[in-house]
């Protein structure tokens, strides 16, 4: 593991292309926010979740509201509370120190990555070289919770998903 300089480049696309690495081996960081309210509508806690997808991929919205936490809605964290806690606004976020404790739930494929590239936490930083387990806790939730691609295994394992255009499903 190792804190890399990363200057002005706060996409994964610009972390890929500057380290030259596959956009596969970064992780995408998403912040979003859960509130608890009392009975008068007042918010007495909000819960910041990390939310954590390979760089290629994309995030599944209705997909993220089914998980335990997130179920009763949610809403993606306001650059305040980003700050508050990461120490740093987006594009250099990730799941190693924080500044706040928050709730990281992993895709699927982040939760079975090795050697991956993820925010450090501060500006024109990031991390190369992660390991779950060795690095950084294993993820509080492990969960499908990215869009699926063209290539990916098909449901009944038979084959692969090819993305079409339609204009009728009956």
């Amino acid at each position: 593991m190792k804190k890399t300089p990363t200057p002005g480049k706060s996409t994964c696309e610009d972390v890929a292309a500057l380290l030259k690495l596959p956009l596969q081996h970064t992780i995408k960081s998403l912040v979003l926010a859960t509130e608890e309210k009392n009975e008068a509508g007042d918010i007495v806690k909000v819960q910041v979740w990390l939310l954590l997808v390979r760089g290629d991929h994309s995030l599944n919205e209705v997909k993220t509201g089914k998980i335990a936490g997130l179920k009763n809605g949610w809403r993606f964290a306001t650059v305040p509370e980003i700050v508050g806690h990461f120490g740093t606004p987006p594009g250099y976020l990730g799941p190693i120190n924080t500044k706040k404790p928050v709730k990281v739930v992993a895709d699927r494929t982040v939760a079975n990555m090795s050697d991956f590239v993820c925010g450090a936490n501060e500006a024109d930083f990031h991390i190369t070289g992660v390991n779950w387990g060795r690095d950084l806790p294993e993820p509080d939730v492990v969960a499908d919770i990215r869009n699926v691609v063209e290539g990916d295994p098909s449901p009944d394992g038979k084959g692969v998903l090819a993305i079409q255009r339609g204009i009728e499903v009956g």
